[in-house]
């Protein structure tokens, strides 16, 4: 909300400025004239809007986002409801996890899901739940692909019988070492990385473009440590 008012009242005075030469009285002239011939009138007038753009639609986001999130959310055995949406975790195809905006994208047989977590009072209890639903279903049908010799593809990624592949060079089994999830921080940007360990180099991949990123975690897991 502080930056949702911060950004209005930046908007405020720059219309003031802009209009003021008009006519158009939004703010004193004696104060719009004072403002200009400050140190930062120039820049007001340069960066004003850009400014504005960023603090209203970036910084200010989770406040739309709370304005346009589920009144009620219900998770149990069987699906998910949010106010009158109703998903079945079996209809569920896709997970993707967003970690810089704290998001859940769940993809089903009716549409898209994304599920803004902070938003909950228990975010970490409704990540838990969610995906305690979602992976092992979707694992087991990973499972079931793989073993009738069908690559399943995890968006950069693609999973065979053989090993896992990555834009057309295979990793076998006993090439792959290690796999985890690794979080980053870059100039204030977090994210969460799929950090695969293979062939005694390290390779990342953004969590947030690989598709079914948990169940693929969870298959090699198992894979190697089996």
């Amino acid at each position: 909300m502080s930056w949702f008012l911060a950004g209005l009242a930046l908007l405020y005075v720059e219309a003031a400025a802009l209009l003021d030469p008009l006519g158009v009285p939004l703010l004193p002239h004696r104060m719009i004239q004072d403002v200009l011939r400050s140190p930062f009138g120039f820049h007001l007038l340069l960066l004003g809007i850009p400014c504005c753009i960023y603090v209203l639609g970036w910084r200010a986001g989770d406040l739309f986002a709370w304005l346009r999130a589920p009144h009620t959310l219900t998770v149990d055995e069987d699906g998910l409801r949010a106010d009158a949406t109703r998903i079945r975790w079996r209809d569920v195809r896709e997970v993707v996890e967003q970690h810089a905006h704290d998001r859940l994208v769940l993809r089903h047989a009716g549409g898209t899901l994304r599920l803004r977590l902070d938003l909950w009072s228990d975010a970490d209890a409704l990540h838990e739940a969610v995906l305690g639903q979602v992976v092992p279903r979707l694992l087991e049908r990973v499972s079931l692909q793989v073993s009738a010799g069908q690559p399943v593809r995890f968006g950069p990624l693609t999973l065979g019988d053989a090993g896992l592949t990555h834009r057309g060079r295979l990793w076998r089994w006993d090439d792959i070492e290690s796999i985890r999830l690794q979080d980053e921080v870059d100039q204030g940007f977090a994210s969460r990385e799929l950090v695969i360990v293979a062939q005694g180099r390290t390779r990342k991949f953004d969590e947030a473009k690989v598709i079914n990123a948990p169940v693929l975690l969870a298959y090699l897991s198992d894979r190697l440590a089996g």
